[in-house]
């Protein structure tokens, strides 16, 4: 079994974005990270690098419950720990 080109599917006009600069636009805006290891931080999206270290302020630790655990105030979270970063406005319908 061979390997399937999904490309082709795509309409012509299709641009895919790339995740940093998607991002990148987020800044300044609130968002939740999700850790590999499920814990989750919220927080207003300071700044973001190349290696997606992501720096927070008004940064709390929730649980998966969502009850907050702590509040940190302003925290870096090393890229490689994160598995999802989720702009909260994407969230509103």
């Amino acid at each position: 079994m061979g390997l399937v080109d999904l490309s082709e599917n795509l309409p012509a006009s299709s641009s895919m974005k790339k995740p940093l600069v998607v991002l990148q636009k987020a800044i300044s805006k609130p968002v939740r990270v999700r850790l590999k290891n499920s814990e989750e931080y919220r927080g207003v999206m300071v700044n973001i690098d190349p290696y997606m270290n992501v720096f927070l302020s008004d940064a709390a630790e929730f649980d998966d419950g969502g009850a907050m655990v702590t509040n940190y105030g302003k925290v870096v979270i090393r890229g490689n720990n994160v598995l999802f970063v989720m702009v909260e406005e994407a969230l509103k319908i």
